[in-house]
């Protein structure tokens, strides 16, 4: 079977970077069509870069216009597409004209984290026979390379999203709060004798944050996610899959995310599998607590709403359809 997979926004790289891995260790050929930070994930791992006429079609999603909706252009009635989900948001902005729900570039299947998406989906108006609830691959290895033997409990991991530039994109609800006023709060809330270390967006430019970076706020210098999430005691952010990440691993995490009006996004704080704070206040209570060695939050194991195995559910989705070709 050939393969080509695309995408560009790194969420959705990193929900099918797991599944490319798997169909080429089975000896499938797999190429990648990748724009923005999706294309160094890509070729880092390996995986050839370019064009191919392929029997089948992997999709990441993205916002706003889209290497995954050019693509689904070229190959619509073609061959099969499926895209995979990796977030509970922006549900049909990543499959329409932009500013418009028009469904415009529906692949043929869509695998989605869980029940949740399924139906905020189908409460959306996607036809119920396009969605298929695999789990997000990227679940599969939210705690590979993170360890806890050189985690410094004094240093605090914020973990920055591209708040403000997302929601000026045509159609996309604007947050309560971006990212500067997060990170204001969380710099304000910092106990003493602690450090702040700022995780970068892919999406970010270097001197985002420089207005706000002194002696306590620094960037954090690790190369990877990974290295960052294992060298800090807490890490704090608004509604990322990272915090997700982190639980998985162990750490203590905080989604902080004041003002919300709206249905939770991120979806492990409403099954307690991540934890909530909604108001400043909340924020130094916790940190305070946190200082204490006293945290006052119990949470579920991520495995027990997300278990193993999306990888392979997203596999089979592809292949059966490649086979209907």
């Amino acid at each position: 079977m050939k393969a080509l997979f695309a995408a560009q926004d790194p969420g959705g790289a990193n929900a099918i970077l797991p599944v490319a891995a798997a169909l080429m260790a089975h000896g499938d050929t797999v190429v990648a069509r990748v724009e923005g930070a999706a294309q160094h994930m890509f070729a880092a791992r390996g995986f050839p870069l370019g064009a191919i006429k392929p029997d089948v079609v992997v999709l990441g999603t993205s916002g706003g216009e889209s290497v995954e909706k050019r693509v689904t252009d070229e190959f619509r009635h073609a061959v099969p597409i499926v895209a995979v989900l990796d977030f509970w948001s922006n549900y049909w902005q990543r499959f329409s004209t932009l500013g418009a729900k028009d469904f415009a570039y529906l692949p043929d299947r869509i695998c989605v984290m869980d029940e949740v998406a399924r139906d905020e989906m189908l409460a959306e108006g996607f036809p119920p026979e396009r969605i298929a609830v695999t789990g997000n691959p990227h679940f599969d290895h939210f705690a590979d390379g993170i360890t806890r033997d050189r985690e410094d409990p004094k240093r605090v991991l914020f973990v920055s999203q591209p708040i403000r530039a997302d929601a000026r994109l045509p159609g996309f609800a604007p947050a309560a709060a971006d990212e500067f006023s997060l990170l204001a709060d969380v710099t304000a809330a910092l106990p003493p004798g602690h450090t702040l270390s700022v995780r970068l967006h892919p999406r970010d430019e270097r001197s985002k944050y420089d207005a706000y970076l002194d002696g306590r706020v620094t960037l954090a210098p690790e190369k990877t996610l990974e290295e960052a999430l294992s060298a800090s005691g807490l890490i704090i952010g608004p509604a990322t899959p990272v915090l997700m990440q982190a639980a998985a691993a162990g750490k203590k995490a905080l989604c902080y995310e004041p003002g919300l009006s709206a249905p939770d996004t991120l979806v492990s704080n409403r099954v307690g599998v991540t934890t909530r704070v909604s108001l400043p206040e909340e924020l130094r209570s916790a940190l305070a607590a946190y200082v204490r060695r006293d945290w006052p939050y119990a949470t579920r194991p991520l495995r027990d709403v997300w278990p193993l195995g999306a990888t392979e559910r997203v596999v089979a989705v592809v292949r059966s359809l490649a086979e209907r070709k």
